[in-house]
């Protein structure tokens, strides 16, 4: 059985990518398994470069959309194009390993299974999956094994099946970018669809955990998508994110930094 791969690519040409270069360096065997296609949403189309030839196959979409370019928009292109019955999801700067496509192809008859990840790691942090049941997911790492609750995590390198992604439907354009994934696990949870978390550590850069690192609108998106999220889907941990940020604007207004304060107050204020 054969995995299609939708990487998003976004600021670098989509060959410069951590996680291009690091699927070019898969043997041939595992490449022959893998149908990947390149979603960009940068600002510069690479139509023209030569595609590698040892991938089943291999195929670059530029995305025309200016006004939606995040993960959602990507995926949901390759969901109603590909032909396999299993897609992974992949953001441009994972360092997907080749014993994790393997596990992953030697899983993929499982009837059982509608959903695989990996054990993704930030340095030597575990950043998915996580608990879904507290807002401080990263105190709370989940371990490899088959899951039904209480599981959520980052999106890159989740594999899902067509029969679950056919019967939600579509991605939900609620979330563009951030939270998608979030969502996503909501809804495996919400159906009881078996998650499978494989034994293989995976290096990725999340930028939710260097929040120095973003720019002001960056910072406004997630926490607007976080918030969006929380109201809608997990209720009940609504007050925790609320005093999370009563705790995020404290401590920016004793450094003197006012702008986290008044972008935390104004999507509350907003959101409600």
């Amino acid at each position: 059985m054969n995995l299609t791969i939708c990487l998003v690519a976004y600021n670098k040409k989509f060959t410069e990518t951590v996680s291009y270069k690091q699927l070019i360096s898969f043997s041939s065997v595992v490449k022959k398994c893998l149908n990947l296609v390149v979603v960009d949403n940068g600002k510069k189309n690479y139509t023209e470069t030569v595609m590698p030839s040892d991938f089943l196959s291999m195929k670059y979409y530029f995305n025309p959309n200016l006004h939606e370019r995040g993960t959602r928009v990507a995926y949901q292109y390759v969901l109603e194009t590909m032909e396999d019955y299993w897609l992974m999801l992949l953001d441009d700067d994972t360092e997907l390993t080749e014993g994790y496509i393997q596990k992953v192809l030697n899983e993929l008859g499982n009837p059982e299974i509608n959903a695989f990840c990996p054990l993704i790691f930030d340095g030597e942090v575990q950043i998915s999956p996580t608990q879904s049941e507290t807002i401080k997911n990263l105190n709370f790492p989940q371990k490899s094994g088959v899951y039904i609750e209480n599981i959520t995590g980052i999106s890159s390198g989740l594999v899902l099946s067509k029969k679950f992604m056919l019967e939600i439907k579509e991605f939900s354009k609620e979330f563009p970018l951030d939270y998608l994934d979030h969502w996503i696990f909501w809804q495996l949870r919400n159906q009881t669809k078996k998650i499978k978390v494989i034994d293989e550590k995976i290096q990725h850069h999340l930028s939710v955990q260097h929040l120095k690192e973003l720019s002001k609108e960056r910072f406004i998106t997630i926490f607007t998508s976080e918030y969006h999220y929380y109201q809608h889907y997990q209720p009940e941990q609504l007050y925790s994110i609320r005093k999370k940020y009563v705790k995020m604007i404290v401590k920016a207004w004793l450094k003197g930094d006012f702008f986290p304060g008044k972008a935390l107050i104004k999507i509350i204020l907003e959101k409600k």
